[in-house]
């Protein structure tokens, strides 16, 4: 596809862990045409996708359909028009296998007759599934307090007093929240209802919490990328964190002993879509659409599978891995031998199992789905006035 002006025939707001400079270039490569991405994190992206539909083409984030749709920010994405439209079909139409581990994207993804979403089937979804995985937090064994003999690991480790003053948290709202609740209701000893959809009353307990936890510094810092996370860590100062995979596996690659949590009460889980501005026409729109087809070749899923993300279809990505790269990453099985991550630098040595085991064992320890609650507004609020405390 030629390009017919200077300027760039797409614009992508997106986050840097999924669009790393190997996918930039071969995007580019691949389809011909200039394509300008904007990296910007959850909070930034969502604000200028429903207040500037005008100034994007594609968002690449992490979100749940039913905000961005209701804004009217996005248009429709027509199946019938991409080579994955069968499979979103068919998995959404079996719900076994990836269907079943993250059923949660298919139950609002399809445009219904009235314009609501919704899981029947049609021929138009608001966004386009991409990528998925689990997040815990991480620790530091040799700096780590002292644990009881046979501790299982737990969110509760986060607000626990011993390991006060060495905790890092992640300063998103919604998932800072969520992260928060699953670490209160083990140290409050008081379960909440659905931390994923949180009550006024019990966001006002955990952001109480949260605040005399602050006041008497129990976190020493606060991160909204992964480069801050990464550096909170490497200065020493933060022993325990939520923390993204890529870095994790950057911070193994420079010699850090780091654990990755399997909680026992479960693991937060996210997926990431995309989808199309709802000013995006003509040839931006079938560029776009070029894009969408593109990332779901396969060839993205498995750079991005090199740091530790789920593609939305396995199948696709494994022709592009080698056989250690896929037995590793998917079914869990110890390195062969030192692999990559997408960069081409060793960032997992021979003989190591990642934390969780395969796929569908990591898949199957979600206990909550990144989400914007009901309540987001007085999350929003309440988180502000947390980190301000």
């Amino acid at each position: 596809m030629a390009l017919g002006s200077e300027k760039p025939r797409l614009r992508v707001i997106t986050r840097g862990e999924f669009a790393v400079p190997q996918i930039r270039d071969q995007v580019q490569k691949d389809l011909g045409f200039a394509i300008e991405f904007l990296v910007l994190d959850s909070t930034q992206g969502l604000q200028q996708v429903v207040t500037q539909p005008e100034s994007f083409d594609i968002y690449h984030q992490w979100h749940t359909s039913d905000l961005i749709w209701t804004a009217r920010c996005i248009q429709g994405i027509d199946l019938n028009r991409l080579e994955a439209g069968p499979r979103i079909k068919a998995a959404a139409l079996s719900r076994s296998g990836v269907g079943r581990a993250i059923h949660t994207i298919f139950d609002r993804l399809f445009v219904q007759e009235d314009g609501r979403l919704g899981e029947a089937l049609t021929d138009t979804v608001a966004v386009l599934p991409a990528l998925h995985g689990v997040d815990a937090f991480v620790w530091r064994p040799e700096l780590a307090p002292a644990l009881n003999p046979g501790e299982a690991e737990s969110w509760g480790w986060l607000l626990d007093p011993r390991w006060a003053g060495h905790v890092g948290l992640i300063a998103d709202p919604v998932l800072g929240t969520i992260e928060a609740a699953l670490a209160a209701e083990v140290q409050l000893g008081k379960p909440f209802g659905d931390i994923g959809n949180l009550t006024i009353d019990e966001v006002d307990t955990i952001a109480d919490f949260l605040i005399h936890k602050k006041k008497i510094g129990h976190f020493k810092g606060f991160w909204n990328s992964q480069e801050e996370a990464m550096r909170l860590m490497q200065r020493g100062s933060v022993t325990i964190q939520s923390l993204f995979s890529p870095a994790v596996s950057q911070l193994r690659a420079t010699g850090m002993n780091l654990r990755v949590a399997s909680p026992l009460e479960g693991c937060r889980g996210w997926h990431s879509d995309m989808c199309i501005s709802a000013a995006t026409e003509g040839d931006a729109l079938d560029a776009a659409y070029a894009y969408l087809d593109w990332y779901h070749n396969g060839w993205a899923g498995a750079c991005l599978s090199r740091q530790g993300y789920y593609f939305i279809f396995p199948e696709v990505v494994r022709p592009h891995l080698t056989p250690e790269e896929w037995d590793y990453w998917y079914e869990g099985q110890p390195a062969a031998r030192p692999l990559p991550g997408p960069d081409g630098t060793v960032t997992i040595p021979e003989g190591h199992r990642r934390e969780g085991g395969s796929y569908r064992e990591r898949m199957s320890s979600v206990r909550v789905w990144n989400t914007f609650m009901d309540e987001h507004t007085h999350v929003n609020r309440r988180w502000r006035e947390f980190l301000s405390a």
